[in-house]
């Protein structure tokens, strides 16, 4: 296997793995404060700080917005300019992938690009609207079943 190609595999399985991380991370904190009795800002700003992207965070909003949960989650979620949120990983994930596209399996392919569209698409922005817990959930699952189709299929 050529540099290149091994390069984009790998790459393609960090960012899968990133993703569902963060999806859990963030389906995670939501549950932990409503539940939990610390304020809801100890619970949001750590979902900053544990992506490192804090000084960045702090760069475009206020100390105080760290403990916002509607600004963190879209920002961890859906913010092009953090390399770290869920739409900039799984769109790296699928153009390592469309790189690779005569390695991988289709079936590996075809999970990360409907995932991708999905996200693309209003289908993913109205999920998030309506259901942020459903909607990390199906992130999830689709980057677990990436990996899982990954390592059966190759």
């Amino acid at each position: 296997m050529i540099a290149r190609v091994a390069d984009n595999c790998f790459w393609f399985g960090r960012y899968v793995e990133r993703a569902e991380s963060t999806a859990r991370l963030l389906q995670v904190t939501r549950a932990l404060s409503f539940d939990a009795e610390i304020s809801v800002a100890q619970c949001w700003q750590p979902v900053v700080i544990v992506s490192g992207e804090y000084p960045a965070f702090l760069k475009r909003f206020s100390p105080e917005q760290a403990g916002d949960a509607s600004v963190v989650q879209d920002y961890t979620t859906w913010d092009p300019d953090n390399h770290v949120s869920l739409w900039s990983t799984i769109r790296a994930a699928r153009e390592s992938a469309r790189t690779v596209r005569d390695v991988i399996s289709g079936e590996v392919w075809e999970e990360i690009n409907e995932l991708y569209l999905w996200m693309s698409q209003p289908d993913g922005r109205s999920e998030y609207e309506r259901n942020r817990d459903e909607f990390y959930r199906r992130v999830r699952r689709a980057g677990q079943l990436c990996l899982g189709l990954a390592r059966s299929t190759m």
